[in-house]
């Protein structure tokens, strides 16, 4: 009778001349064999272990078992091995159950990135991978995120999801070093079919775990799987992360999450006040006032619902105002004059040929942004923006700010450009 262990220990031992003891010792110390009708059935551990194996020893395998015993090869995974009951819920983090696409409120600064991620939910097609949202935080990136996984956990059965923060990632990685379970490691994060990192400029600096992230991108990429990564920043931004890996984040779609407009920050308080007595000059107030995020917005009006419940007092402006006073007090009035200056520094332009009637390509695009920006952080009217920059009426105005508008997901670099201004503004 055929000895099968008996021959694989021959050809481990050719192995370990051929490729070296670490080489084998890594690859193939946990395989289990028979051997049946002229075929050495070969079991590893994992399907990555059988991919790398296939990929770049099989050969050299085959070439042993053939020359030495006459016999073929055929590789295969050990089923009681494979973790296949692993679902996100015992790996990744847990899911905001308030977080899904039904709960996300759509307004013209985040249409392109809501569209996106429902795109890419509802599609087994890989047209968009990586999906890279970015943009300060507190606006809706991890809601998005979310929702991705509820739909995706929902809507397609079979495909496990695994959402995970940069730094949630670096700490697993750092811990299958420590514990010398590096295979584990791999093979699990390779065996979802959707992986969603989120806050990924937290890894920069960290090389190692980059290096390990850059690995596991190329090869979920090349297995057809979903990637989705955020940050605050867009991929060529992100200072501290290699340059390879910032060019694969940048290969697929990317999508700038903007700041709400008052529109849509108006919207949102209508939400998440559903069933709450607050009248509607309250939240004009809070949505005219808390500005920098929708987290922010949110924990102001939670603060003005929890005065109500506290204490049983109806609400008005004045009580508002003293409630939310940190949140309004201190905040730097943003004039026209001050968007006008912000824009002449960053595009190295001088005040008056901004406010001029030229035409020129160099002065139009910044007259048209300082439009948009002061309709969006001032309330100046029309007619007003327009009579400050060139003199024009309030129909040019409009024009401005709607060609802006339109250009804003469209245009990778202008959404850059629309941050560092916003920046110089607030500074």
């Amino acid at each position: 009778m055929v000895n099968a262990e008996s021959i694989w220990g021959d050809i481990l031992v050719e192995l370990k001349n051929k490729l070296g003891h670490s080489t084998v010792g890594s690859w193939f110390e946990d395989a289990e064999v028979t051997i049946c009708d002229g075929v050495l059935q070969l079991y590893v551990k994992t399907q990555f272990i059988s991919n790398w194996i296939r990929n770049h020893y099989l050969d050299v395998v085959q070439d042993f078992a053939q020359r030495k015993h006459n016999l073929s090869i055929e590789l295969h995974v050990k089923e009681n091995l494979v973790k296949k009951s692993q679902t996100s819920s015992d790996y990744s983090l847990p899911l905001n159950k308030d977080m899904t696409f039904e709960t996300f409120v759509v307004g013209k600064s985040n249409e392109m990135a809501f569209t996106s991620a429902l795109r890419i939910a509802e599609s087994s097609n890989r047209i968009f991978n990586p999906l890279f949202l970015y943009g300060p935080v507190g606006l809706g990136k991890t809601h998005l995120m979310h929702s991705i996984g509820w739909y995706v956990r929902n809507n397609h059965d079979g495909k496990t999801i695994c959402y995970l923060s940069a730094e949630q990632f670096m700490m697993k990685f750092i811990n299958a070093l420590k514990q010398r379970d590096m295979m584990d490691f791999k093979d699990e994060l390779r065996s979802f079919d959707v992986l969603m990192i989120d806050d990924f400029q937290f890894l920069s600096g960290k090389d190692s775990t980059q290096e390990e992230f850059f690995h596991t991108f190329v090869y979920l990429i090349s297995q057809g799987k979903q990637l989705i990564i955020s940050a605050d920043k867009a991929p060529s931004e992100l200072s501290g992360i290699e340059e390879r890996l910032r060019s694969r984040l940048g290969s697929g779609l990317v999508v700038n999450v903007h700041p709400a407009n008052y529109e849509l920050r108006l919207s949102i308080l209508k939400e998440k006040s559903v069933g709450r007595n607050i009248s509607d000059d309250i939240l004009q107030f809070i949505a005219e006032n808390v500005k920098s995020s929708i987290r922010e917005l949110g924990g102001a009006l939670m603060r003005v619902i929890a005065y109500v419940d506290f204490f049983k007092k109806d609400l008005n402006l004045d009580t508002v105002r003293g409630i939310l006073k940190e949140f309004v007090q201190d905040k730097k009035s943003i004039t026209p004059s001050i968007i006008i200056d912000s824009i002449c520094e960053y595009y190295s332009l001088n005040k008056d040929e901004l406010c001029s009637k030229s035409r020129k390509k160099e002065i139009l695009k910044p007259r048209q942004i300082a439009m948009y920006l002061c309709r969006e952080l001032t309330d100046s009217s029309l007619p007003e923006i327009g009579r400050l920059l060139g003199g024009k009426d309030h129909t040019t105005a409009l024009y401005s700010i709607k060609k802006i508008e339109s250009s804003i997901d469209s245009e990778v670099n202008l959404g850059l450009e629309l941050d560092n201004i916003r920046k110089i503004i607030d500074k």
